[in-house]
């Protein structure tokens, strides 16, 4: 049997001009994942992460914290659909209003507008500029679970970590599982930054081990956004 762990990134820069950076307290969740890791260091076969920033950041301190010998393979396939400042811009058009700069509403509604926007957009009712639909969107998921999972039956099976973002995540989940798609809105109002989730697979099966834990974390590094 064969492993796929997928950590999402440490928390990232919400509501600035650029979504794509970790804050201190991403930092800080990289490294107690690389702490927990290290205790079976030995354990994985390969270290990726998604294109962003954020990625790469978490999978370098996750690495580094860890003690692994693994370098980082880049990989494309695991892009989110799209960073925080071009959800909140769509956010804009829906309500008629800036979402962020000094107008912007208070955080809540900020928040409450991001999810109606990502939500619009799954429902095909919503265009995010210059990404693709949310159809194209699980298509390639897909295609990138279908690729990586692939064989898995060898003695002592593979062992994969892959860094990337709350929407790749739970479209893992949902094909996976088989869910309907309401339930990827769903499972991304919950999964928390610098989480696991984790996926058996073995000739052609597919199971779902855990989803979204946190108990690597010490107290206080647990967030969402």
């Amino acid at each position: 049997m064969s492993l796929l762990m997928l950590v999402r990134h440490g928390q990232a820069s919400f509501a600035v001009d650029r979504y794509d950076r970790l804050s201190e307290l991403g930092v800080a969740q990289s490294r107690a994942l690389g702490a927990w890791a290290g205790g079976s260091a030995g354990r994985w076969s390969a270290l990726r992460h998604g294109p962003r920033r954020r990625h790469a950041d978490t999978a370098s301190e996750l690495s580094k914290a860890a003690g692994l010998s693994l370098g980082l393979q880049f990989d494309e396939g695991i892009d989110e659909f799209a960073e925080g400042e071009e959800i909140l811009a769509a956010a804009g058009e829906l309500f008629g209003r800036p979402m962020q700069g000094p107008d912007a509403p208070p955080r809540a509604e900020q928040l409450r507008c991001y999810e109606a926007a990502y939500q619009a957009w799954a429902r095909g009712e919503l265009e995010i500029a210059g990404r693709e639909s949310y159809r194209e969107f699980r298509r390639r998921i897909c295609r990138w679970l279908d690729g990586v999972t692939d064989g898995g039956g060898e003695p002592g099976g593979r062992h994969l970590i892959a860094v990337s973002s709350a929407g790749v995540i739970c479209a893992v989940v949902c094909e996976v599982l088989d869910l309907p798609d309401q339930q990827w809105t769903a499972l991304i109002r919950v999964i928390q930054n610098a989480s696991l989730t984790e996926v058996l697979f073995s000739n052609g099966r597919r199971g779902l081990k855990r989803f979204n834990c946190t108990g690597h974390l010490p107290s206080g590094l647990g967030s969402t956004i």
